[in-house]
């Protein structure tokens, strides 16, 4: 259980900052906050979809 715990929220702190560093590098690189937001968007959905199975698994047995 610690294990899918630390894995939720290692996507979810993965999923911001790849937000985030796209928002700080919109001075440097021009699409940097549309790649951020569609990086930290497919992280954030892949962790949603981890957490359903998991949680879907854990109920089911």
């Amino acid at each position: 259980m610690q294990r899918q715990q630390s894995i939720t929220v290692l996507l979810l702190m993965l999923g911001i900052a790849a937000i985030s560093l796209g928002m700080a590098l919109k001075n440097v690189f021009q699409y940097s906050p549309t790649v951020g937001w569609l990086l930290g968007t497919a992280i954030l959905t892949g962790n949603s979809i981890y957490t359903g199975v998991q949680v879907r698994k854990k109920n089911h047995t």
